[in-house]
């Protein structure tokens, strides 16, 4: 098996949890159920590479380290 690991600065990793925090709180208020959606966007030839988050709002995370790893 494989895993596909990620690589966040501690800046977004903080807004990451601040936007689950946010949403979790807006979906009870709403008494509604969802889900968010994580996104990384990797261009060809890997030069750029992003990651969004879609959950109540979309937010451009800025640019990621990213790897397939074997276990």
């Amino acid at each position: 098996m494989r895993k596909l690991e990620i690589t966040l600065t501690e800046e977004q990793y903080q807004h990451i949890q601040a936007e689950i925090k946010y949403g979790g709180r807006k979906m009870l208020e709403e008494e509604t159920m969802g889900g968010y959606e994580i996104t990384l966007h990797v261009g060809v030839p890997n030069i750029y590479t992003y990651l969004e988050l879609n959950y109540i709002n979309k937010i451009d995370l800025g640019e990621v380290e990213w790897s397939f790893r074997k276990n």
